[in-house]
């Protein structure tokens, strides 16, 4: 037995069959995984908490209705913080600290699968080669999003100067309708953020109400008020959500490649609430050709630090997603940067401390476009006389790759132009190489 339930039952098995390993899962691994990050349609309020902290049941159909995690067992205070108060109430800014999704379960569970695969493939003997989450010598990343609620020159302009103040470049979500005007809209450009759409499906004008109509005619709107044809991202205002996956479907038809539309928007349910710090495509329902929709789920983890998200929660996420090697995504709105000076001071404080973790910042757009080439990416290993050959093919180049392998820590590559790194990924001990892969075939000897 690899692993145990708490009953002492069996949770993972591994057996040999001839010179091959089985392993026996206790539970649907797949549905688990899936069923946590995608969760279930939204049809309704969800049910709030019983401690007050996550009133989900507030008339306005959201991500969180859909939660396949529970609000009573899956949440806990976050380290250090005192119980919750019995007088707790759901305001602004939170009284105290409260429960939130301190783990990503469905990265708990992919990397249990991925444990147990390397551990099998190693009692085989066969070599083992992929490509990194991120670039050489980067263990995980941040993002950071604004959202532009209100469309009031005087807060984007506080937020690009708390953006400046952070030294980061943000994925800013343009809201219909009104937007700020020219003159700041330019200046978000020429500062480096990401032009993006915050799609309104909050029904307080013509065109901002749930449906494919109305996301094509805020689409074009935002590329007309941006001055960009090509947006890439979208993140839905207030986290509205409707269904399971149809909302994937127009985004793949206007040309909208990730989202990140699903996280929290009460106390109670910051940290993460679908699970996961890994971007991801999402599954289609049953009775569809492609398996998988054509656009990133990339999860959005608590908004305004010291305002609507407790500050005890920010390394929390921070710690989460470097142990997973994922993201950590932190929201701002530009109002609260512009009136609520410990908002602001949270901005530029989890800025630095991402830094000092080693995790760049990066857009949604960075995101995406790094995560779809590196899939199209394929890496394997070759036993040699002079020890090993490393070959890979990729269709488009990518510069700072880092080839995961799973050989002695002494390797050392034969060729200037490629360094080495001992790295560990879901607690299994890599080489890492870190290399400059040019399009189409390339390969490396590693000598013992």
């Amino acid at each position: 037995m690899l692993a145990t339930f708490s009953d002492g039952s069996a949770a993972v098995t591994r057996t040999t069959a001839g010179a091959g390993v089985v392993l026996t899962f206790g539970v649907d691994l797949w549905y688990t995984i899936c069923r946590i990050q995608q969760g279930y349609p939204v049809r309704g309020d969800g049910t709030p908490s019983s401690d007050g902290t996550a009133p989900i049941d507030d008339d306005i159909l959201k991500a969180e209705d859909g939660m396949a995690l529970d609000l009573e067992e899956d949440r806990a205070m976050p380290p250090g913080e005192p119980d919750l108060p019995p007088d707790y109430t759901h305001t602004y800014p939170p009284p105290s600290a409260v429960p939130i999704f301190d783990q990503p379960h469905a990265d708990w569970w992919r990397s249990l699968l991925l444990q147990a695969l390397w551990q099998a493939a190693g009692h085989t003997g066969a070599g083992m080669a992929w490509l990194d989450y991120w670039p050489a010598g980067i263990d995980a990343i941040a993002h950071m999003s604004h959202d532009a609620d209100g469309n009031d020159p005087a807060d984007g302009r506080a937020a690009l100067e708390a953006f400046a103040a952070a030294g980061v470049k943000v994925t800013w979500h343009q809201v219909y309708p009104g937007g700020y005007g020219q003159e700041v809209l330019a200046e978000i450009t020429d500062a480096g953020h990401e032009q993006s759409l915050h799609y309104n499906a909050m029904a307080d004008s013509d065109l901002a109400h749930w449906g494919w109509p109305q996301l094509r005619g805020q689409y074009a709107w935002a590329q007309a008020i941006s001055g960009r044809e090509d947006i890439v991202s979208n993140k839905n205002h207030y986290t509205r959500w409707e269904g399971w996956t149809e909302f994937y479907t127009w985004c793949e038809r206007v040309g909208i490649q990730i989202d990140s539309s699903r996280g929290p928007s009460k106390q109670g349910t910051i940290g993460f609430p679908f699970g996961t710090a890994h971007v991801s495509f999402p599954l289609r329902p049953a009775g569809h050709d492609d398996t998988f929709h054509d656009v990133l789920n990339l999860p959005l983890h608590t908004q305004d630090l010291a305002w609507a998200g407790h500050i005890s929660v920010r390394d929390v996420i921070l710690d989460a997603a470097q142990d997973q090697h994922g993201v950590a995504h932190f929201l701002f709105h530009g109002p609260h940067l512009r009136k609520r000076p410990l908002t602001t001071q949270a901005c530029v404080e989890v800025a630095e401390a991402a830094r000092e973790r080693g995790m760049p910042w990066w857009t949604a757009e960075e995101i995406n476009t790094w995560e779809r080439t590196r899939r199209d990416v394929h890496v394997r290993v070759q036993r040699v006389q002079e020890g090993w050959k490393v070959l890979a093919h990729t269709p488009r180049a990518v510069p700072g790759a880092a080839l995961i392998l799973a050989l002695p820590e002494s390797v050392q590559p034969d060729s200037e132009d490629a360094r080495v790194r001992t790295v560990q990924r879901h607690g299994h001990p890599f080489v890492e190489l870190g290399v400059d892969l040019p399009v189409g075939h390339s390969s490396w000897l590693l000598r013992p």
